[in-house]
């Protein structure tokens, strides 16, 4: 029975030394990532007058897109009664 609990302690020991050192691992490389991120990812500036202009009226769908849509939507509402 003794060298049972000694192979168990053994395990357990060796189990969580492995997974604690996968973990700092994992810490570093996240953290690595993060500053090469930081460093060499940034996204170009934005104006903050180009975020706050209204969309373009070109943006809007077409009369004719819009009352098909309308007729879609209640077409399946009726159906669903």
């Amino acid at each position: 029975m003794n060298t049972l609990m000694a192979q168990g302690l053994e395990l357990m020991l060796i189990g969580m030394g492995v997974v604690f050192s996968f973990l700092i691992i994992l810490v570093a490389v996240t953290s690595l990532m993060s500053l090469l991120v930081k460093r060499f990812g940034q996204a170009p500036a934005v104006s903050p007058a180009a975020t706050t202009t209204a969309a373009p009226a070109g943006d809007m769908p077409s009369p004719a897109l819009i009352k098909a849509i309308e007729k879609a939507v209640r077409q399946h509402r009726q159906s669903q009664q």
